[in-house]
C-alpha cells in the first residue's frame, strides 16, 4: 500500500484540526485543552522551523556563490546568470507588493476577529511608535547591513540581512583562495547543505500534525468566516501572481532571444510537471538541464552552470510569495507598514529566495526571517504561519514550476547574449 503523498496529510492534517477546532469551541473545556495540550505541538514546529533559519542561509547560499567555480567564469557566464536572476527576483518581490496592495486580501478582518487573533497586538504595535525610527542617515540602512559581531547577528532572525552581506563576503574571500585551499570547505558545505535539506524534510514531515494543532487553536481563537474568505484572497493574489511571471519569462524569450515562445514552453514541459510532483527545485535539476540542454538547445558549459546555481539562488515564485503573504499577514493582524518596512520587504524577500534550499516548502522559513524584519511581533507568528500553511503546499507545487522556469528562461538569455544560441 502507497503511502499517502505528504501534501495530502497536510490537507488531511488540517481538515481534522479544523473539525477539532470546532469540536473544542462547543464544550467548556474545549478552549483550554486545545491551548495545553495541542497547540504546543504547533509552537515546536515554529520553533524548527526558526532553529534552522540562519544556518540553512548561510550553508545555501555560500554553495550557491562557490557553484560559481571561480571569479573568471563568474564574470563570464555567471555575471550574465546573477544580473538575471536578480533583474527578475526584484520583479518578482516588487510585483507581490503591487499586487498585495492593490488587492488587499487580508485587509477586510473586522477588529473583533483581530481581537480574538491575538491577545496584545495593541500593546506590540504602541511600543513600536514609542521607538524612533532609529534612520540617522540617507545611508543608514546600509550601515546596518554590515555587522559588528557575526555571532551575536546570527543569534536572531531578526538580522538575516547582516548574515547574508557576511555570507556573500566569506564565500567571494574563498573564491579569491587557491583552488587546493578551497576544497575542503567545499566539500564540508555539500554535506552540510545536504543535511540541512534531510532536515528541513524531516522538519515537514511533522507538517501535518503540526497543522492540525495550529489550526485548531486558530479555530478555538476564532470562528468568524472573515479569516478563511481572507486566505482564499490571498491563495488567488499568488496564483495570479505566477501567472504574470510565467508571462513575462515568455515576454523576455520572445522579444530578447531568437527562440520561439511555444519551442520554450513545450521544451520545459517536462520539468514543469516533475517541479509540480516533487515540489523541489533541486529534486527537478536533472530533468531541468535535460529539458534545457536537449530541447533548447543551450550549450552544456551553459546549463550545467546556470541551472544548479538557478536551483539554489534563483526563486522568483518564493520571493513573490514572501511579499505577498507578509503583507498580507500584516493586514490580517493589524501590523502597520512604511514606506521603509516596503523596503526592506524588498531587499530581504529578495536576498532571502538566494538562501532559501531547493527542497518543499522551505520559502516557509525564509518567510519567518522577512517577518521579523519589518517586526512583527514574535509571539504571533503561530497564528500567522499557520494560516499559510493551511494553503502552502498546493501553491508551493506551483511555486516551483515557476521557480524551474525561471532557471530555464535565464538559461536561454545567458546562451543568447554569449552567442551561444
Amino acid at each position: 500500500m502507497n503511502k499517502m503523498a505528504l501534501h495530502w496529510q497536510i490537507l488531511l492534517g488540517m481538515a481534522l484540526g479544523i473539525a477539532i477546532g470546532l469540536a473544542g469551541t462547543y464544550v467548556s473545556w474545549g478552549t483550554s485543552f486545545i491551548s495545553d495540550w495541542i497547540k504546543p505541538f504547533g509552537q515546536i514546529f515554529i520553533n524548527l522551523l526558526k532553529l534552522i533559519a540562519v544556518p540553512l542561509v548561510f550553508i545555501s547560499l555560500s554553495k550557491g556563490i562557490l557553484d560559481l567555480k571561480d571569479l573568471s567564469t563568474l564574470s563570464k557566464i555567471g555575471g550574465r546568470a546573477i544580473l538575471y536572476f536578480i533583474l527578475t527576483t526584484v520583479f518578482a518581490v516588487l510585483l507581490g507588493l503591487v499586487l498585495v496592495n492593490i488587492f488587499e486580501p487580508g485587509a477586510h478582518v473586522n477588529p473583533d476577529t483581530l481581537t480574538m487573533l491575538t491577545n496584545d497586538i495593541q500593546s506590540s504595535a504602541s511600543g513600536k511608535l514609542d521607538k524612533p525610527a532609529g534612520l540617522k542617515g540617507p545611508l543608514d540602512f546600509l550601515v546596518k547591513m554590515v555587522p559588528q559581531n557575526i555571532i551575536e547577528a546570527a543569534g536572531t532572525n531578526s538580522n538575516m540581512l547582516q548574515v547574508i552581506f557576511f555570507t556573500v563576503f566569506f564565500s567571494i574571500s574563498l573564491l579569491l583562495l587557491p583552488s587546493d585551499k578551497q576544497v575542503p570547505l567545499k566539500n564540508l558545505f555539500d554535506s552540510l547543505n545536504d543535511v540541512l535539506i534531510k532536515m528541513v524534510d524531516l522538519i515537514m514531515l511533522f507538517a501535518p500534525i503540526a497543522v492540525l494543532a495550529l489550526m485548531a487553536s486558530l479555530i478555538t481563537e476564532t470562528t468568524n468566516a472573515e479569516l478563511f474568505v481572507a486566505l482564499l484572497g490571498y491563495a488567488l493574489v499568488l496564483i495570479l501572481g505566477m501567472i504574470i511571471l510565467l508571462c513575462f519569462y515568455a515576454f523576455l524569450i520572445k522579444f530578447f532571444t531568437p527562440m520561439p515562445v511555444g519551442k520554450f514552453l513545450k521544451g520545459i514541459f517536462p520539468a514543469q510537471l516533475v517541479a509540480l510532483t516533487t515540489s523541489s527545485s533541486m529534486a527537478t535539476l536533472p530533468i531541468t538541464m535535460e529539458c534545457v540542454e536537449d530541447n533548447l538547445g543551450v550549450d552544456k558549459e551553459i546549463t550545467s552552470f546556470v541551472c544548479p546555481v538557478g536551483a539554489t539562488v534563483n526563486m522568483d515564485a518564493t520571493s513573490l510569495m514572501q511579499a505577498i503573504a507578509s503583507v498580507f499577514i500584516c493586514q490580517v493582524m493589524g501590523h502597520a507598514l512604511g514606506i521603509t518596512d516596503f523596503f526592506t520587504i524588498i531587499l530581504t524577500a529578495s536576498l532571502a529566495s538566494i538562501g532559501a534550499a531547493a527542497a518543499p516548502s522551505a520559502g516557509i522559513v525564509m518567510l519567518i526571517m522577512v517577518l521579523e524584519s519589518v517586526g512583527f511581533p514574535s509571539e504571533n507568528l503561530p497564528v500567522a504561519l499557520a494560516m499559510i500553511l493551511a494553503v502552502d503546499r498546493p501553491l508551493d507545487m506551483g511555486r516551483t514550476v515557476v521557480n524551474i522556469s525561471g532557471d530555464s528562461c535565464v538559461s536561454v538569455l545567458v546562451a543568447k547574449s554569449l552567442g551561444k544560441l
